[in-house]
């Protein structure tokens, strides 16, 4: 009997586009699949969620290897250089396992791929999801030569809108990170903000977001989008009369898909090109690199990856933003507050002092100024650049002293905001 290449599902995917069809069939001729070697057809889902269509179906690892594309883009249109992807992490313990057991003959299911032959397209096999698994199988038939079948879901015919989603979800062996749902999440959005952090230089021309926090000091896109909602947050802010004496709470955007305060903010096309954010940008850029360039040279302090990269702890670049912003309308602070990298005489955020800073009133766990993202640590770190920007000539960086005082300064100032609510109840 004529083997019949396909049924649908007699559900959802009942009215299966013409174009899907098309795209399973073509799928069927070039890809040696073991339903086609058996005789079997395959069956057109629709998932309900993304309403995108896929077939499930098993090919063997010498097939589908040389055809997959471990690096397939996003937004194909736009930004076809930005992977949808994490980067792998080799020493995790759930990946060595993967590898034992590929190793062993294992066959590992449900490896998520797109079939596009738009672009690069000698590698058909878009994968979105198992990377690790994928990865995996490549090795046992390097090392072994295991050539087994293993289980794919297929997916056609994507927007970029169901790529991305099908990305997010896909891959449950080794747990997917906030960061690069962020990432996923703000490429459906576009390339701006990314091309914002290559122009001021926080990203290397051609590079992505950071997918989880590392040790390399590159900037992930929650932290990027801090930035960005902090620095409007101060050039908007009106009473510019109490800097000195208000209670400043950074704002630290959400993780886990889009902030609500920065989707708000990025509604407005023109930020992207306002000269105050740019100059900002590239301030902050600059102490980010001499951050670490001073940390490398001290054969003590370059053990510490939290020293190297406190301008990007989460504390530090709210608070760094958000005093940038606030300063516009000062000019004489605002030279001042970007000064410090230059007048630093080593690593010009104190990071040793800041660890090591307390007041009075803290527990014996505190940790040290910027080592946490609540109000009080980004408060405090918000009060010790604001105290900088005034002091002028006085004071070439940040010293214990300037650090002190500057904490000393936030919890007077929270002190005084509280009597004055107090006193506002008698009244």
């Amino acid at each position: 009997m004529e083997r019949k290449t396909f049924y649908i599902e007699n559900t959802l995917a009942r009215k299966c586009p013409q174009q899907i069809i098309d795209a399973v069939k073509d799928f069927d001729e070039e890809i040696a699949t073991l339903e086609k070697k058996e005789g079997l057809s395959f069956i057109i889902f629709k998932d309900g969620k993304s309403n995108a269509f896929y077939i499930e179906c098993h090919i063997n690892a010498d097939v589908a290897l040389p055809l997959i594309d471990f690096e397939p883009a996003l937004d194909i249109e736009e930004q076809p250089d930005y992977k949808a992807n994490r980067d792998l992490q080799p020493l995790h313990k759930a990946y060595i396992q993967m590898q034992n057991d590929a190793k062993t003959g294992r066959q590992f299911s449900d490896l998520i791929i797109e079939y596009n032959n738009e672009y690069k397209k000698d590698k058909p096999l878009k994968l979105l999801g198992g990377q690790h698994r994928a990865k995996s199988i490549e090795l046992a038939l390097k090392d072994k030569n295991i050539i087994r079948p293993h289980g794919f879901k297929i997916y056609f015919a994507l927007t970029m809108e169901q790529r991305a989603e099908i990305a997010q979800i896909s891959n449950t062996n080794i747990q997917i990170s906030l960061d690069l749902i962020d990432r996923l999440a703000e490429t459906k959005l576009g390339p701006r903000l990314r091309d914002f952090y290559q122009k001021v230089g926080l990203l290397k021309p051609n590079q992505d977001f950071a997918d989880r926090r590392n040790p390399n000091g590159i900037i992930t896109t929650r932290l990027a989008r801090t930035f960005l909602v902090n620095f409007l947050n101060g050039t908007n802010y009106r009473n510019g009369n109490d800097l000195n004496d208000k209670v400043f709470d950074p704002y630290l955007c959400k993780t886990g898909g889009i902030d609500s305060v920065y989707e708000k903010i990025i509604k407005n096309k023109k930020i992207w090109d306002s000269d105050k954010l740019i100059e900002a940008g590239k301030n902050f850029s600059e102490l980010h690199k001499k951050q670490i360039q001073a940390i490398e040279k001290d054969p003590v302090l370059k053990k510490y990856n939290e020293f190297r990269n406190k301008a990007i702890s989460a504390a530090v670049i709210s608070s760094w933003a958000l005093v940038a912003g606030l300063l516009q309308k000062y000019p004489n602070r605002l030279k001042k507050f970007y000064s410090l990298v230059k007048e630093s005489k080593k690593d010009p955020l104190n990071a040793k002092a800041m660890s090591e800073a307390r007041h009075v009133s803290d527990p014996p766990t505190y940790r040290g100024l910027a080592t946490r993202s609540d109000k009080k640590d980004k408060g405090r770190t918000a009060q010790l650049f604001l105290f900088y920007s005034d002091l002028q000539d006085k004071k070439k960086g940040i010293d214990e002293d300037v650090i002190d005082t500057a904490i000393a300064k936030y919890e007077a100032n929270k002190a005084n905001e509280e009597f004055r609510k107090k006193e506002r109840k008698l009244k």
